[in-house]
């Protein structure tokens, strides 16, 4: 392989948003802003990120989801079969147990829920993908929400049991809306598709996850039934598509609260579903210590790529690039140097309320990945 294909750079999505463009969301929100008006603020948010990335020499940028109000929530911004709903709307007091013990921002959390049949009346994601083409020659990411995030944060008992009586009866429709967009996506120019899905990092312990089944009044005997309905849903979506890059991203959990609230543990307990991915590529978490150790993939290799998470996305810390060169070199003794793309563990701002490092800070940790990708390419060329 040569140098310069080894250990490729990439982000994971989102970036911090300009104050002015959070600013002029908020005036349009309360009708003092023309749409017309609106959307030059996100063309000009959208063209500063992505000139912002090629600054820190990334290798594959993305449109830094600077018009999505979060990476699930804008789902239901372009299909009507979803209705933004904040989730105080939704609570009841076994979720409220549970939000109570994460201190979840609950009021800064909307889902998208189902209120009607999921069809893919309009692109989610296309427009965006081909806005941003206009403005750079590099190969594009773009991240879309995982089937199984989707279904088990939209699909709740009293707003969607009119349309679907069960979760397991929007399978097909769900899963399909997305393969269509996919299929899409790569007809644009997509160089990689990355299906985000926290949801399956959150079987290390299950919190958030009994919560959203709380939330939602999902009935299971046994949470662990969710397993393999997250494996089976992202082969339903992706089966028959070639010719682009599928990933999914594994997220930890990116609030911008104390890491003490959020999921620890290492990738053990969800190894099977992980395995049966028909995808080309993994993106994990492993700059963060809740994340765990590389053994388990020791013990049950990966035979695809990985998108190895060498920057902590919450900690304002900027790494110094030998830092990240030693994350890199721990991560060598498990997974083959040709399969390696150095990313941050996650997006900057996955929601639009809830940067976790400030814009300065993220372009400084890019710019520490790419001095990382330099000195390694060096080393092992």
């Amino acid at each position: 392989m040569e140098a310069s294909s080894l250990f490729p750079t990439s982000v994971v999505g989102s970036m911090p948003r300009p104050e002015w463009l959070i600013e002029a969301i908020e005036n349009f929100e309360h009708r003092k802003l023309p749409k017309k008006l609106m959307d030059e603020y996100y063309d000009d948010a959208t063209k500063l990120v992505i000139k912002e990335q090629e600054s820190t020499g990334v290798d594959e940028i993305s449109d830094g989801e600077q018009r999505r109000f979060s990476f699930l929530a804008f789902v239901a911004e372009h299909l009507p079969s979803f209705r933004l709903t904040p989730v105080r709307e939704l609570m009841n007091p076994e979720a409220r147990k549970y939000a109570r013990q994460m201190k979840l921002p609950l009021d800064i959390i909307s889902n998208p829920v189902i209120v009607d049949r999921v069809k893919r009346t309009a692109p989610l994601a296309v427009e965006e993908l081909e806005f941003t083409k206009m403005y750079t020659s590099k190969p594009v990411k773009v991240p879309i929400i995982g089937p199984f995030t989707l279904l088990i944060n939209s699909w709740n008992r009293k707003k969607s049991g009119r349309v679907y009586g069960d979760p397991e009866d929007c399978f097909s429709d769900l899963t399909t809306m997305l393969r269509e967009e996919i299929i899409a996506l790569k007809a644009a120019g997509a160089s990689f598709v990355q299906l985000d899905e926290p949801a399956i990092g959150n079987f290390v312990d299950y919190r958030y996850t009994r919560w959203l089944l709380a939330l939602n009044q999902w009935r299971l005997e046994n949470v662990e039934e969710l397993h393999s309905i997250a494996s089976e849903l992202i082969n339903r979506t992706v089966k028959g598509v070639s010719g682009v890059k599928l990933g999914v991203h594994i997220c930890r959990g990116n609030w911008p609260a104390d890491e003490a609230h959020l999921s620890h543990g290492g990738y053990e307990s969800m190894i099977n579903e992980i395995l049966e991915m028909k995808v080309d590529q993994l993106v994990l978490e492993y700059a963060t210590k809740r994340a765990g150790s590389f053994e388990v993939f020791k013990k049950y290799p990966w035979q695809g790529e990985i998108g190895l998470g060498v920057i902590d996305v919450k900690n304002p810390k900027v790494e110094k690039p030998e830092e990240i060169v030693e994350r890199v070199e721990r991560a060598l003794k498990t997974f083959d140097r040709e399969k390696i793309t150095l990313v941050p563990d996650c997006g900057f701002s996955s929601g639009r309320p809830w940067p976790v490092v400030t814009r300065p800070i993220a372009l400084q940790k890019l710019r520490a990945q790419t001095e990382a990708a330099k000195e390694l390419r060096n080393k092992y060329s």
